[in-house]
């Protein structure tokens, strides 16, 4: 069984830089993983990729590349918008939001050009943000989700019509968002499928399991929770967050994890059970972390899946489980590889190559799921 990596783990905008990161990493990838099989892709397309698509034969040229190669496509990761490596991201990968048109046209076009990319017969899906950033949204925010979503699904709906292909649209919940963690996922599901007849049938939740450790909530027991409710699982995304116990040591070997890029979202678990949030792993909220000696810290940085950790610093891969595994197999939910962190990581912690890195997280999970 093959698993497919997000190819967000590759800086690049354009298309062109999507097409480097298929031949430069995908196909070595490949040679060490499927050298006599096809290898499957977890594509990710900014607008500005998306936008190329339109240029006459630019698709057609992209699935000869696909062909060529022996690769396909089984989803596409539309949760950031614009630019994701090399600069500043933090909240901006939220925007613009699901508030907004630019955000349902950008979907649109994503759908469309999984349709045209996907096997006959396959099933595919497009993940995206979960609705907006709560430190940013704003009280009218809530109909225009309903309505825009609904708008995707009567879309999604016409063009597994006219194109025979079906396409959902997986929305990914994440710490601090609108939609962050099960009880709020099953609130918003159960009200907006009530609220469009295409809606159960195309709309569904992406679920991250390093953005559900760090509410420390376990991966199996939600899959099972959004079971009984029957909401859609469309895709699940392999990833691992940091654990640690709050300790001076511990809060120092934190700081080498602080970075300029992305948003690491920090939870805290008092011994009541209480959450404490931060909004992103900074010098200011490790000094506040240090209040609560004891207590239980979790960060949104995504960690290898083979990473161990110490003494120190753990990792939430414990939570995907032999059990996990079983589970998620038996229900032949798509799973994808999603670690996007590697030029953030500390020099320590990572191999010395991508390559090396994304073959052992297949690895690892290989191993897991023989258990």
């Amino acid at each position: 069984m093959l698993i497919p990596y997000c190819l967000n783990i590759h800086p690049g905008e354009t298309l062109r830089d999507v097409r480097d990161a298929i031949t430069r990493h995908a196909l070595r990838v490949k040679a060490r993983l499927a050298t006599d099989q096809p290898y499957p892709l977890g594509l990710r397309l900014s607008a500005a990729a998306v936008e190329e698509f339109s240029h006459t034969d630019t698709l057609e040229l992209f699935k000869e590349l696909l062909a060529g190669n022996d690769l396909y496509v089984t989803g596409i990761n539309g949760f950031p918008y614009g630019a994701f490596h090399g600069q500043a991201v933090k909240s901006a990968v939220y925007q613009p939001d699901w508030s907004t048109k630019a955000r349902v046209n950008y979907t649109m076009r994503l759908c469309s050009i999984l349709a045209a990319l996907l096997p006959e017969g396959a099933r595919g899906n497009v993940s995206t943000a979960p609705l907006g950033y709560k430190l940013e949204t704003h009280p009218d925010d809530g109909p225009l989700y309903l309505a825009n979503i609904s708008h995707i699904a009567g879309f999604l709906e016409q063009l597994h019509q006219e194109t025979g292909k079906k396409i959902s649209l997986a929305i990914e919940p994440e710490p601090d968002c609108v939609i962050e963690n099960c009880g709020e996922a099953l609130q918003w599901f159960q009200q907006f499928y009530g609220a469009s007849s295409a809606a159960r049938e195309y709309i569904g939740l992406c679920l991250d399991t390093c953005h559900f450790a760090v509410g420390f909530e376990d991966p199996l027991a939600v899959i099972q929770q959004l079971e009984a409710a029957a909401i859609r699982i469309e895709r699940i995304q392999l990833s691992a967050a940091i654990s640690t116990t709050i300790s001076p040591a511990s809060i120092l070997a934190l700081e080498p994890f602080i970075d300029p890029v992305y948003l690491h979202q920090l939870k805290i678990q008092r011994a009541d059970g209480t959450l404490i949030s931060l909004p992103d792993l900074t010098d200011t909220t490790l000094s506040e972390a240090r209040l609560h000696p004891g207590a239980e810290l979790r960060t949104h940085f995504h960690v290898p899946l083979f990473f161990e950790g110490g003494e120190l610093l753990r990792s939430t891969h414990t939570d995907l489980s032999p059990e996990f595994f079983a589970h998620v197999v038996q229900r032949g939910y798509p799973l994808e590889i999603e670690s996007y962190t590697f030029d953030v990581l500390p020099p320590e912690i990572k191999p010395d190559n991508i390559i090396d890195s994304l073959v052992m997280e297949h690895a690892w999970v290989m191993r897991r799921m023989s258990l």
